[in-house]
């Protein structure tokens, strides 16, 4: 294998060994500011972006890459924020139901792999934006903001978010991709609303923007549904 086309992996395998240093330090509470793992996974979703990018760039496209990505991305997006779930629900008693998580991750995957529908929307939602999201939650648990981010911090909330989150990655709701192939607004409103949106939400209420932006990624991606429909 040409050198060149070994560097996005390096992109993918850098994710998946911030995914199971994740895990590792949540497990053996081998780190004494905890928001690190989120920040692991921050860091993660921008390798992930980065290996499919530079791969179109570089020409470098290759089998096991595809198959390195979504190893990957299930440890990193798909273990680890079912580990962070379990940390914020281990009291309750029927937080089994989390395996779910890892479980739906593995089948999206499987199913995005195998799909040739998607390339420019998706079917669920990504375990990338659902492990980002879960990151983001992980901070909402230490920093606190409102009333609404401690109900959402609540053990049996967290775990009901983690089955609608699991049954969501495997359904066949169109949800949106940022991928775009030209910067035309009619094509691409509901991308840069969701941009737009979302930077600003980010910036107004910090961490509590968290599932502000999540209902909004939802709500677009319904309503881009139902008007494609129509059309």
């Amino acid at each position: 294998m040409k050198l060149i086309k070994f560097i996005p992996n390096l992109f993918t395998l850098g994710n998946l060994c911030l995914g199971v240093l994740g895990i590792f330090l949540l497990l053996t509470n081998g780190v004494d500011d905890i928001s690190t793992i989120s920040y692991f996974i921050f860091i993660a979703a921008i390798f992930d972006f980065l290996d499919g990018l530079l791969a179109k760039v570089l020409n470098a496209k290759t089998e096991i890459g595809g198959q390195l990505d979504s190893l990957a991305d299930l440890i990193t997006f798909g273990l680890l924020p079912g580990f962070i779930y379990w940390h914020l629900a281990k009291d309750v008693e029927w937080n089994y139901v989390l395996l779910l998580v890892p479980a739906c991750s593995a089948w999206r995957l499987g199913k995005f792999n195998t799909s040739l529908d998607q390339t420019d929307s998706f079917k669920g939602i990504s375990t990338t934006a659902h492990g980002i999201f879960v990151a983001a939650l992980l901070m909402l648990s230490l920093y606190p903001q409102s009333q609404l981010d401690v109900l959402l911090i609540e053990p049996n909330t967290v775990v009901f978010m983690a089955i609608f989150f699991s049954i969501l990655m495997i359904s066949n709701l169109r949800i949106i991709s940022l991928k775009m192939s030209s910067l035309d607004f009619r094509q691409n409103w509901d991308r840069f609303l969701l941009i737009i949106g979302g930077v600003t939400l980010a910036i107004i209420y910090s961490w509590s923007s968290a599932p502000l932006i999540m209902i909004l990624y939802l709500m677009l991606s319904i309503i881009k549904q139902y008007t494609s429909k129509q059309a």
